[in-house]
């Protein structure tokens, strides 16, 4: 019945809940309010300051990353060419490495041929070795 009594009421203009209020105290009441009020809008401000600060923190942590790509990427470019490059590397030393060996097996038979034309003949094979090892060398 309270319900249905408060609304007669509403619609005669009769409030009978509506106060007079004492002036001094709606002057309290409304400067505790503008006290909560700036207290609320202080903080939403430190609030989005300090949001700011941490988003550009992260953000110049993100651009100096995207700077140092250029220079990670040439490194990585670099690394590429000379892997590009060494098969003919390791050719040329295992070609050298072959030379070696028959330049020391013709030094090995030198001691062991009898005959001044089969010396001559190979002190010439041995000097051609050692001319191509110096030749795959470069």
């Amino acid at each position: 019945m309270l319900g249905m009594e408060k609304k007669v009421r509403a619609m005669y203009g009769d409030d009978v809940e509506s106060k007079v209020g004492n002036p001094a105290v709606e002057a309290k009441e409304t400067a505790n309010s503008a006290r909560a009020g700036l207290a609320v809008g202080l903080l939403a401000i430190i609030l989005a300051l300090g949001v700011y600060v941490a988003l550009d923190a992260k953000l110049s942590a993100v651009s100096q990353a995207v700077a140092d790509v250029p220079a990670k990427v040439a490194a990585m470019d670099a690394k590429i060419a000379a892997f590009d490059a060494l098969p003919g590397k390791l050719r040329k030393e295992m070609a050298a490495a072959r030379l070696a060996e028959l330049a020391a097996t013709a030094d090995a038979l030198a001691v062991t041929l009898e005959g001044d034309a089969n010396k001559a003949s190979l002190a010439k094979v041995s000097e051609m070795i050692k001319q191509l090892k110096a030749d795959v060398a470069k």
